[in-house]
């Protein structure tokens, strides 16, 4: 619930189960749309639900982004969600009966619909400038990596906390290994439902991106936990900030 943390991301994945994102697929701005602005209320009302509740600690207002991994490593909630595998990957190597026994990664859930819900997710690009100290090295680096399979290897080296971004990566017994409680689980979903990357919208590739830097929707977020204002009220500051920041 709080302002400076990923929950732009998470509010973003209720918009999504409301079928109604702020941007469409293809990063077009849809917030004009009166439905799409009923099921921004609507995913915003879902979510910060979980406050109003008293099913989230006081303290979620003001977490970073790694408050929901410590509250759970902490055993002071018992379910969050995460974009990343980060929470396993800090119990399988520290306490490991926790990672087998009394942690779970749980199925991916429908939409509000009840139909397949969108994962919206992220692919982390490599960049080659070619104003560089070597672009060349950089560039045999980059096809070290994609071509001779490393790409694949890194990923279980850095900790498994981030998927393959290929499909055939993904198809390997290290992220299949049904003994596993929680690769497996993260693999299927990622390879079983529709995905919504992210992307700036059209044109304001550089302007979009502040909308994320400034956090927009972890602000209504925040807005409406900490500081009691509506739903509809925080929804149309956001829209308002989202608008003003495109235009400038």
């Amino acid at each position: 619930m709080s302002a400076d943390s990923d929950v732009t991301d998470q509010v973003l994945q209720f918009q999504l189960a409301y079928d109604a994102p702020w941007f469409t697929r293809d990063g077009r701005l849809q917030v004009d749309d009166p439905a799409v602005r009923a099921g921004l209320i609507e995913a915003l009302m879902d979510y910060t639900a979980i406050w109003r509740k008293g099913c989230t600690p006081p303290a979620s207002t003001s977490w970073t982004s790694a408050g929901n991994n410590e509250a759970f490593l902490a055993q002071s909630v018992v379910m969050t969600v995460n974009a990343t595998l980060s929470i396993p990957a800090a119990l399988r190597t520290a306490r490991p009966d926790d990672y087998y026994r009394n942690a779970v990664t749980i199925e991916w859930p429908d939409s509000a619909n009840g139909r397949p819900l969108v994962i919206y997710g992220f692919i982390s690009r490599a960049v080659v400038f070619k104003t560089g100290r070597n672009p060349a090295l950089a560039g045999d680096f980059v096809r070290f990596l994609a071509e001779e399979g490393w790409l694949a290897h890194w990923l279980t080296f850095a900790g498994d906390r981030y998927l393959p971004p290929m499909r055939k990566l993904v198809e390997q017994p290290f992220w299949l290994d049904p003994k596993d409680p929680h690769r497996m689980r993260a693999a299927m979903q990622i390879l079983t439902h529709p995905h919504q990357l992210h992307r700036g919208v059209p044109d304001k590739e550089w302007q979009s991106h502040r909308i994320w830097d400034e956090n927009v929707w972890g602000k209504a977020v925040h807005r409406v936990a900490a500081e009691g204002i509506s739903p509809e009220q925080s929804v149309d500051e956001a829209i308002a900030r989202i608008k003003q920041i495109l235009s400038e």
